[in-house]
């Protein structure tokens, strides 16, 4: 009789809905990101979670710390879409340049993503793709103006009034984020919308490489699997339409 070998185990860490489970998951932390730039403006990054240094970094990108409110992010059982609300302190006036120069940051994009304050940046669990999946609105209206706050409603991204779907091309194996750029000392995240930021350098054609200067994205779904793992993927991608037929 022979025995077969069994395969070693291989080590993978949990997912975030898995530590979520855990008796003491740490601090969850909230990060909204709005990003104006298709209208012309800047990028907003903010958090309420609690800092001494008055800055949170995950992902290589600071937070800043100011009061906000944010409401009706719950997906409803009639299968109805949200439509948030968020209401941010204006003591700092993070967002009023933006107001005031772009029409109330009208169609600006607002990213919610939540993570736990063990993979933050400089903790000693960070993980920089341990978070939940990402939630994306569109800012449809400026609620109120004062010098205390600002409030808005925010819609899904994909219901947005007067406008026809898909709103950008459906590609099956093609992603559209914009990826990280090496500048020949260090990473450039200033136009990078992909989250990875990790490490570990692949190049265009899927191949690892030991140089962050090779570092460049094939927008493929493999891609994505070589960068994220088993973590949810960020991927702009629609690989479900090869699914659908006429």
């Amino acid at each position: 009789m022979t025995l077969r070998a069994r395969a070693p185990r291989i080590w993978a860490p949990p997912t975030i809905q898995q530590v979520s489970q855990q008796s003491d998951p740490g601090q969850l932390v909230v990060l909204f990101t709005v990003d104006a730039t298709a209208l012309g403006g800047s990028v907003y990054r903010f958090t309420n979670s609690a800092s001494a240094s008055g800055v949170i970094t995950f992902q290589g990108q600071n937070y800043a710390v100011l009061d906000f409110q944010a409401d009706g992010f719950e997906v409803r059982g009639d299968g109805r879409l949200p439509t948030p609300t968020l209401k941010v302190s204006n003591a700092q006036a993070l967002l009023l340049a933006g107001v005031i120069a772009l029409n109330d940051l009208l169609g600006a994009t607002v990213t919610r993503l939540r993570t736990f304050s063990q993979f933050l940046d400089g903790a000693p669990n960070a993980d920089p793709n341990a978070y939940f999946p990402l939630e994306v609105y569109k800012i449809e209206q400026k609620t109120a103006h004062s010098k205390l706050e600002l409030a808005f409603t925010l819609s899904a991204a994909i219901d947005q009034e007067g406008r026809r779907l898909p709103n950008r091309p459906v590609l099956r194996d093609k992603c559209t984020h914009r990826y990280r750029i090496w500048n020949g000392t260090s990473f450039d995240y200033s136009q990078a919308t992909c989250p990875y930021t990790a490490a570990v350098y692949y190049d265009e054609n899927g191949n690892m490489v030991s140089t962050p200067a090779g570092d460049k994205c094939g927008k493929s779904l493999g891609d994505c699997q070589r960068r994220f793992g088993n973590q949810p993927l960020p991927t702009r991608a629609f690989p479900g339409v090869a699914r659908v037929r006429a």
